[in-house]
């Protein structure tokens, strides 16, 4: 998949604790999925 921000750039999948996270190397922004958010703890 591709950065929306960067538009040229494929964002990297990471596994933390159950949680696929897509990131940008480039711009180093973050993407979850649906209801991922609520996995972290955060909301």
């Amino acid at each position: 998949m591709k950065c929306s921000i960067c538009t040229d750039v494929n964002l990297t999948i990471s596994d933390c604790q159950g949680i696929e996270i897509d990131y940008c190397p480039e711009c180093r922004g973050v993407w979850l999925d649906r209801c991922e958010l609520d996995k972290t703890g955060f909301v």
